[in-house]
């Protein structure tokens, strides 16, 4: 992903997504003083205030490999309103990368985390990166829920450091999976044509889908999804 992707959303919420570049320190400072401080707590783990040079130089000069990040744009503000970045974790596990995502407290809930997601999960097999390791905090439920339901059937959480939870994610490749939600999110970011839903809609839709395997065998089904 070289140029920037027009993404839709949902009806009428468009993002521009591509990666990001070491020109892109003043967007990535001001979107930072945009965020609230349980926003910045969630990422950091630490009160922190405000983005040092040293920080941005870090979070925007990478080389795309081993360290790799998306971010956002809102196309009518231009304002930086997301990111997702994966950085392998050491030399000698370098198919293992930590990943982490920040959303702009105003464009939560829209899918934009799926989306970046996705695509940052596209960058990391093209890469030989095998799984993702998410290390969040025990109340941020908005991260864990989005990484656990991302690919639920290859998501595994346990208990990290004190008020903390790591979430494991084995990545597919776009072909695998075919009826998971990441599967499908892969194949259509690949083809550029992906509308992403939030996680709460698409369980309606396994909702519609399992009453009607139900009607059709008469015994109720055990829901996974809930």
């Amino acid at each position: 992903m070289s140029d920037a992707e027009r993404v839709v959303l949902g009806p009428g919420i468009e993002v521009l997504i591509r990666p990001i570049r070491a020109t892109d320190k003043h967007l990535l400072a001001d979107g930072f003083e945009r965020l609230s401080p349980q926003s910045r707590f969630q990422r950091f783990f630490a009160p922190v205030v405000r983005l040092t040079e040293t920080d941005l130089a870090y979070l925007t000069e990478v080389d795309h490999r081993t360290h790799e990040a998306l971010v956002a744009i809102d196309p009518d503000e231009g304002d930086l309103i997301g990111v997702a970045r994966y950085i392998r974790t050491s030399p000698y596990r370098d198919r293992e990368a930590e990943v982490a995502i920040v959303i702009a407290d105003h464009w939560r809930g829209r899918g934009l985390g799926k989306a970046l997601l996705s695509r940052l999960s596209i960058r990391a097999r093209e890469e030989g990166v095998t799984h993702f390791l998410a290390v969040v905090l025990a109340d941020n439920t908005d991260a864990t829920d989005l990484f656990e339901n991302f690919a639920p059937r290859k998501t595994h959480t346990s208990v990290g450091d004190p008020g903390q939870v790591e979430v494991r994610i084995d990545l597919p490749w776009s072909g695998e999976f075919s009826d998971s939600a990441l599967g499908y999110a892969l194949r259509s970011a690949a083809r550029g044509s992906h509308r992403f839903r939030t996680w709460r809609r698409m369980k309606r839709r396994l909702r519609r889908r399992r009453k009607a395997r139900e009607q059709r065998t008469g015994s109720p089904e055990i829901s996974k999804t809930d």
